[in-house]
C-alpha cells in the first residue's frame, strides 16, 4: 500500500470553531486516504501557526522526513490550510514533486496535476483571501484604537470583557487591579526596589497570567506602561483611552522618576559625576558642552585635579569658545536659581492642593485598615472555632496544625498590609513636605539637594543653558516654567529674566 503524510494546521480559535480544528482536519484527511488507497506514515500538525510563513515546526520537519523517501504523497485538507503564499506554495510544491511526492488536496483533488496551473489558481485565492482578512482585522484594530480601546489584550490588573476579538473591551480585575495599584503608590515614595516589590507582591499571590510569580522585568514593565492612567498606543499613534485607569498621572510621572533615579544609580553609576552634563549648550555653535577632568601638580591641595566644561567642538570648526571651571558655572547656575521665586498666589494653590491630597490618604487609610480590621476579625473568628475543635477531641493533631498554621499566616499578612498603609501614609507626608518647602524657598531646597534632585529642579525650569566666554548668556525655559512665567505664577528677577529665550530659538 502507498504511504503519504498528512498535514494541518490552524491559527486561531475562531478557525477552530468554524470547522478548521486539528481534530476535524486530521479526521477528513485520515478518511480520504483510505478511500484513496493510502496509508498515514504520519500526521503533522502545527497549532496556533501562521500560513503566510514557512518557519512552522511541523512542516519544516515534514519537508525534512520527505526526503527520506518513505512516502508517495502529502495529504491536506485545503491548500490555504498548506500556504497563504504562491511564491512559497509554488516553492515547496516543486520540491515535492523533484522527491516524486504527490501533493493531494482533500478539497481541491491532486495538486500536481495539469501542470500545477489549477493548483497555483487555488494558493493565489488562499493568498487573496489571507490578504482581504488581514487588511480587514488592521482595520478593524484600528477603528477600535479610534474607538478609544486598545487593539491587544489589556495588560495585568484589567481583565477582557465582551465581544469577540477586536470587539472586545476591558476592565478593573476586582483581585489585581487594587494589587497594582499600590505598587505605583508604593514605588512613587521612591523607598521601594523593583526586588522589594518583587517580594512584597510574592505575599499578595499576584501572579502572571501564565501563573509564574511576577519577574523583575516585568514589575519593570508594568511602572512603564502608560496604559494604567488612561493612555492607549498603536502603530505610532495615541490618545487617551476609555478604559478606568488605575493611578492618576501625576502618581505614573513619579514613577517615572523614581525609576529614572534609581537606573542612574544602579546602572549609571560613575566615580565623577557632572551636575550639568545635558543642560550646557555653546552659544558660538550651538552644539552640547561635555565636562571632564584634569590632572594639574599645581593642584595638591585640591586633590591634583580640577574639573572643566566645555564645547565638543572646543578648538575644532573655528569654534573659539573657552573651558569654564566645574565650580563657576555651577555656581552661575545657583544664581539662577536664586532669582527664581513662587508667587504668593501659586503657594496658597499648592497648600490648597496638599491639603486635598492629604485628606484624600487619611480617608482612603481609615477605609482600607477598616477592612482590614473586618477581615483580620473573620480569621480570628475562625482560629477561635479551630481551637474549640481540637479540645472537643473532634480534629487530629496533624490537621489542626496544618489549618492553624494557614490563618496565622492570614493574619500576619493583614497585619503587614496595615503596617504598611500606616508607612505609606507617612512617606506621603514626606512628600508633601518636600513639595512645599521647594514650593516656599526654591534656592534652600535646590542648594541642599542632593545631585539627582538638583538635576530634576533643573530640567523643571530649563531645557538648555547657553554659555559665552565663560559666562550664562541665554537659558531656554522649559513650556511648564514659560507658562509660570506669562501667568506671573513665577517671579523672576529683571537681570535673570534678561537671559530668558522665551520665543524657544536658536541664537548665535
Amino acid at each position: 500500500m502507498k504511504k503519504a503524510f498528512i498535514y494541518v494546521r490552524v491559527s486561531t480559535e475562531e478557525q477552530a470553531k468554524e470547522g478548521f480544528s486539528i481534530d476535524n482536519q486530521v479526521r477528513v484527511c485520515k478518511d480520504f486516504a483510505n478511500n484513496s488507497g493510502y496509508e498515514v506514515y504520519k500526521v503533522f500538525s502545527d497549532d496556533g501557526k501562521s500560513g503566510r510563513t514557512m518557519n512552522r515546526p511541523a512542516f519544516q520537519e515534514m519537508l525534512s522526513m520527505a526526503k527520506d523517501g518513505n512516502v508517495e504523497a502529502v495529504i491536506i485538507n485545503k491548500i490555504d490550510r498548506f500556504a497563504r503564499n504562491v511564491g512559497d506554495f509554488a516553492n515547496v510544491k516543486k520540491q515535492l514533486e523533484n522527491l516524486d511526492i504527490k501533493m493531494i488536496s482533500v478539497n481541491e483533488g491532486d495538486l500536481s496535476a495539469n501542470g500545477g496551473l489549477i493548483a497555483n489558481i487555488f494558493a493565489s485565492v488562499a493568498q487573496w483571501e489571507s490578504d482581504v482578512n488581514g487588511q480587514r482585522t488592521r482595520d478593524a484594530m484600528m477603528q477600535k484604537f479610534r474607538e478609544g480601546w486598545q487593539p491587544i489584550p489589556p495588560p495585568i490588573g484589567y481583565r477582557s470583557v465582551g465581544g469577540d476579538r477586536e470587539r472586545k473591551t476591558c476592565e478593573p480585575d476586582p483581585y489585581s487591579a487594587p494589587v497594582i495599584k499600590e505598587l505605583f503608590n508604593l514605588y512613587s515614595t521612591g523607598n521601594y526596589s523593583i526586588y522589594s516589590l518583587q517580594q512584597w507582591l510574592s505575599t499578595q499571590n499576584l501572579t502572571s497570567r501564565t501563573g509564574k510569580p511576577l519577574g523583575c522585568s516585568t514589575i519593570d514593565n508594568i511602572l512603564l506602561n502608560p496604559f494604567y492612567y488612561g493612555l492607549i498606543r498603536w502603530h505610532g499613534e495615541e490618545k487617551m483611552g476609555k478604559q478606568e485607569p488605575l493611578i492618576s498621572k501625576s502618581i505614573y510621572d513619579t514613577c517615572q522618576y523614581v525609576l529614572a533615579k534609581h537606573r542612574s544609580f544602579l546602572t549609571r553609576r560613575r566615580t565623577r559625576n557632572f551636575l550639568l552634563r545635558g543642560f550646557i549648550y555653546c552659544s558660538m555653535c550651538g552644539n552640547r558642552y561635555t565636562a571632564e577632568w584634569h590632572k594639574k601638580e599645581s593642584l595638591k591641595k585640591r586633590g591634583g585635579t580640577i574639573a572643566y566644561y566645555h564645547c565638543i567642538k572646543n578648538g575644532r570648526n573655528n569654534c573659539p569658545s573657552k573651558y569654564v571651571e566645574m565650580k563657576c558655572l555651577e555656581e552661575q547656575v545657583e544664581n539662577l536659581i536664586k532669582s527664581l521665586q513662587f508667587s504668593q498666589e501659586f503657594i496658597d494653590k499648592v497648600i490648597e492642593k496638599t491639603k486635598e491630597k492629604l485628606n484624600i490618604t487619611r480617608k482612603d487609610m481609615s477605609t482600607q485598615k477598616k477592612e482590614i480590621s473586618n477581615i483580620r476579625l473573620g480569621f480570628e473568628t475562625k482560629r477561635s472555632n479551630l481551637e474549640d475543635v481540637l479540645i472537643d477531641g473532634a480534629m487530629d493533631r496533624e490537621t489542626y496544625k496544618r489549618k492553624h498554621d494557614e490563618i496565622q499566616s492570614q493574619i500576619d499578612n493583614l497585619d503587614e498590609q496595615a503596617r504598611q498603609i500606616e508607612n505609606n501614609a507617612s512617606l506621603d507626608m514626606g512628600l508633601i513636605e518636600e513639595v512645599l518647602f521647594f514650593t516656599r524657598d526654591i534656592y534652600k531646597t535646590y542648594t541642599e539637594a542632593p545631585e539627582f534632585l538638583k538635576r530634576y529642579y533643573l530640567r523643571f525650569f530649563y531645557e538648555k543653558i547657553y554659555v559665552n566666554d565663560k559666562k550664562i548668556c541665554k537659558v531656554t525655559p522649559t513650556p511648564i516654567f514659560e507658562e509660570l512665567i506669562k501667568t506671573r505664577l513665577v517671579i523672576v528677577r529683571s537681570n535673570e529674566l534678561a537671559l530668558l529665550d522665551s520665543n524657544q530659538k536658536p541664537f548665535r
